[in-house]
């Protein structure tokens, strides 16, 4: 039935159970503080706590502290004086945090006082939710952490299954689970643009993976590009390759492109990609099992290998270049996550291909919240003149990116989003798809609704409307539609900055002005 990944139960737990197992749950962002709260039902309220952080005084800030003080007391500073004080302040603390995701569990007869102070995360008594206050690695070989964690897979799944739900007759499955990912044409996604009916200069893009998680990225689309994988194996693996640090650039991309002197061209297949890898090559080789794991827990915590270890492998026969990738490599991904997360994404890749005003309702509704709502209702060419325009601009931000301050990193990384959906909105149109235009009286408030063969863009994708502005305003609507401008904006509560945004938008469109309602009432009564 295809659900089987190779992946060794012993990297999980170790070969003895001396491991401390790392559990990470990925849960809808939606549905994360019921998780978080099921968590507090299972244990209870004294055995359950959040992963707190503390936040310290950063170097430049420490400068920045010595300098002002300086500066308000009008005495001059040499900078060689700055340099020597700096060190006295940074690493102090500055405030304390809470994890996003990260719950400390702590066994039953045993006071998490005994481990570790606990405080109210921003010191807020408010909080339902007490957090740790040492460093969670400072006690991690002591205490179970869950990872329960916010992400956007499972709230586009769910979004899905929605549509699953309402039309049964449509779809070949009615659980998740039963979603068929083995399948050849959703491959091809991942290696060219053919299975889309498209050319790849129409979508500014080589492959048909847009929009889809961990592989529309552009590293990610550019190590498909150089790979072009045809199995599931091989996705797992860019997936590794593309979360870890040190494993693909200057490494093994240059094994499998050949450019190491004296190694050749290495495939594919035999490149390390996750933790499991390593382990599991060794163990090939014959070395000894206990051997194997140490080796490949040094690795992947980014230790190297000691001199003991190169002996190892070298006296069972593991090549050279292995060896020299492994000394590289900083952090290495565990196999299991990389596999959950293409499981989502074939899972995804589905609708796409067999369901494309399901998937692209899904994608805008749910995964991207950077729109440009007068370009998305100019049709193809507005669209392709903006990818274009942003291609370039995301360009010259990577040759300036040292000069770059922290408001031109924020803008630029809204750049970078709109680019990701506007590339996706340029593929639906080249499909044959559209999006048509806010209207007062047919736009939902945050989902992109299907209406026959194009998208009903909301009106959340406006800038300055907010999502409780949007949903407010549809309840305002409720099924009576708005008669005309006025009445939308005073029955809908709407400023006049956004009643003239929707204007520009043509979101009016068919409804009548208050002046041509007089003469409307006027002609009725003389009639």
């Amino acid at each position: 039935i295809g659900d089987g990944y190779n992946i060794p139960f012993e990297t999980f737990l170790g070969f003895e159970g001396d491991k401390v197992p790392d559990i990470d749950l990925n849960f809808s962002g939606e549905y994360q503080p019921r998780a978080h709260s099921y968590c507090r039902e299972i244990f209870g309220i004294n055995n359950t706590f959040r992963g707190g952080t503390i936040g310290t005084i950063a170097h430049k800030t420490a400068e920045n502290y010595i300098t002002d003080y300086y500066a308000k007391n009008n005495k001059l500073i040499r900078k060689c004086e700055v340099d020597k004080m700096t060190p006295y302040i940074e690493g102090i603390k500055r405030q304390t945090g809470q994890h996003p995701g990260g719950i400390v569990v702590v066994p039953q007869g045993i006071d998490i006082n005994e481990i570790t102070p606990v405080q109210y995360p921003a010191d807020d008594i408010t909080s339902d939710w007490k957090t740790t206050h040492v460093d969670y690695h400072k006690f991690e070989a002591n205490l179970l952490k869950l990872d329960i964690l916010g992400h956007d897979d499972p709230t586009m799944i769910r979004y899905l299954m929605n549509f699953v739900e309402a039309n049964p007759s449509d779809f070949p499955f009615t659980r998740v689970e039963d979603i068929p990912i083995c399948d050849e044409k959703i491959i091809e996604l991942f290696n060219g643009t053919e299975v889309l009916s498209v050319k790849p200069d129409q979508i500014n893009s080589e492959v048909g993976s847009s929009g889809l998680p961990e592989f529309g990225t552009q590293l990610s689309k550019n190590m498909l590009v150089e790979i072009r994988p045809k199995t599931i194996s091989e996705l797992i693996k860019i997936s590794g390759l593309s979360h870890g640090t040190n494993v693909w650039q200057g490494n093994a991309r240059d094994y499998f492109l050949g450019k190491k002197e004296g190694y050749g061209k290495i495939p594919f297949d035999d490149l390390i990609g996750c933790r499991d890898d390593i382990m599991v090559r060794l163990i090939q080789k014959g070395v000894p099992p206990k051997h194997a794991f140490k080796i490949m827990e040094s690795v992947r915590k980014g230790r190297g290998l000691s001199s003991d270890h190169e002996k190892i492998m070298r006296q069972y026969n593991v090549e050279g270049w292995f060896i020299d990738s492994c000394k590289l490599i900083k952090y290495l991904f565990p196999k299991a996550h990389a596999t959950a997360y293409v499981i989502m994404a074939l899972r995804i890749a589905w609708f796409k291909l067999y369901k494309p005003l399901c998937f692209y309702s899904g994608f805008f509704s749910k995964r991207t919240d950077a729109f440009d709502v007068a370009t998305m209702q100019s049709g193809y060419d507005g669209i392709y003149a903006k990818v274009k325009e942003l291609s370039k601009f995301g360009k010259a931000k990577e040759t300036n990116d040292e000069d770059s301050n922290e408001d031109v990193s924020s803008s630029s990384k809204k750049y970078e989003k709109m680019l990701v959906g506007l590339q996706l909105a340029l593929e639906m149109l080249a499909r044959g798809y559209t999006f048509l235009p806010v209207h007062v009286n047919k736009s939902d408030a945050v989902n992109f609704v299907i209406e026959g063969n194009a998208l009903r863009i909301p009106f959340v994708a406006i800038d300055s409307f907010g999502e409780i502005s949007a949903k407010s305003f549809v309840t305002n609507r409720g099924n009576t539609p708005f008669t005309s401008i006025k009445d939308a904006a005073t029955r809908g509560h709407i400023s006049s900055a956004l009643v003239e945004k929707l204007e520009q938008l043509n979101a009016f469109e068919g409804l009548p002005r208050e002046d041509e309602i007089g003469i409307f009432k006027f002609l009725n009564e003389s009639n």
